[in-house]
């Protein structure tokens, strides 16, 4: 679990802080303030070693390319990663968190024939190399990323890794290991394919743990009795029993079903790792929300998973105030992202602080 995280030069933020972490953390702010961003940020930060995740995270956002193509200088794939569309700057994304202890990341595009030229020494083979031709702005985008670790008891340790889109394609050297954790994504418009949700299930099926959706579940459709996976057509999709003598598509049980199977199949699927929600809310009536936060809590302590979700909604701030403050176990944060001067700042809320900011109708969202 993160304990801190940081974040400088990256999409709109020059600079932000992100302190007083806990189990589960809800952002909100007004429009464009930074809350997908935000979780972007954190999501190349659980990578931790692969910059192609910088190409993926545009996916999140609908952006998606068909196929990734060297241009020249004047504009990279990666360039909406920096702030301000300035690529001499450098994002640092740095965290502290119970696996890596301290690690920081440090996200550069390199262009100077010197330090080109140290990527070429460290290239074991691909169609630079076999050519004999110099790795060179010219020929090549390149984009650092560098990762530095610091555990308490032991050396730091420094690691290099580059993404490298030429001609011929596009290559990451050398092959990053996988993350330290794991770690998934579930954006605002985009849902989870039904094939992947059958394997996360299948996941929890395996462990004997598939009974924590169904429970969850429930509080949406009192009347499911039994989850189970069917093939239809070829693809795998999750079915419920809710008494019609027929197995029910969950998608066909309604869009609220189908969100709240998503987040808990992520967050048991994250087990000792990270869940980043966009726009949580979707998809959920008002009325059930205080039930769906218990849900979440409950699960979410009992895999060990965080979760850092974003929100437009004041109804689905006090509906999680609510349901943690009655669960006996208030591990539960709210941070507000606020502009000042040009500035983007974070303002975190305690149970006693959101407490009384709800009670006098202060603006949380």
């Amino acid at each position: 679990m993160y304990e801190l995280f940081e974040v400088r030069n990256f999409r709109c933020f020059h600079e932000l802080a992100l302190t007083d972490l806990e189990r589960v953390n809800l952002i909100a702010g007004v429009n464009n303030i930074g809350k997908t961003a935000l979780l972007e940020a954190l999501f190349l930060h659980c990578g931790a070693y692969n910059p192609e995740l910088a190409l993926h995270i545009n996916a999140f956002r609908g952006i998606k390319r068909e196929k990734v193509e060297f241009t020249s200088w004047a504009t990279t794939p990666w360039d909406s990663i920096f702030s301000g569309f300035d690529t001499s700057r450098v994002v640092e994304l740095v965290g502290k968190d119970h696996v890596t202890g301290h690690r920081s990341l440090r996200l550069k595009v390199v262009r100077e024939p010197g330090e080109l030229a140290k990527i070429r020494q460290i290239i074991q083979s691909g169609p630079d190399r076999a050519e004999g031709g110099p790795l060179s702005s010219e020929v090549a985008q390149v984009l650092e990323l560098e990762s530095q670790e610091r555990k308490q008891g032991r050396p730091k340790q420094s690691h290099r890794y580059y993404m490298i889109l030429n001609p011929s394609g596009l290559r990451i050297e050398p092959f990053p290991p996988p993350p330290p954790f794991p770690a998934s994504f579930l954006p605002a418009r985009t849902r989870i394919p039904v094939n992947e949700e059958a394997e996360r299930f299948s996941n929890l099926e395996v462990t004997g743990r598939q009974e924590v959706v169904l429970k969850a579940l429930q509080v949406i459709e009192p009347r499911l009795r039994r989850l189970t996976m069917v093939v239809v057509g070829g693809v795998p999709m999750l079915h419920g029993d809710i008494g019609l003598g027929k197995l029910v598509p969950l998608p066909v049980m309604g869009e609220g079903m189908a969100r709240l199977a998503s987040l808990v199949l992520a967050i048991g699927n994250a087990s000792d790792g990270v869940v980043l929600v966009d726009e949580i809310e979707n998809g959920l009536h008002h009325s059930i929300l205080p039930k769906v936060w218990r849900a979440i809590g409950e699960v979410a302590r009992e895999f060990n998973t965080q979760v850092f979700a974003t929100t437009h909604s004041l109804e689905c701030i006090v509906a999680a105030h609510r349901a943690f403050s009655e669960s006996g176990s208030y591990d539960f944060r709210l941070h507000r992202l606020e502009r000042f001067d040009e500035a983007i700042h974070v303002v975190t809320y305690d149970q006693e602080a959101l407490e009384a900011a709800i009670d006098i109708g202060l603006e949380v969202r």
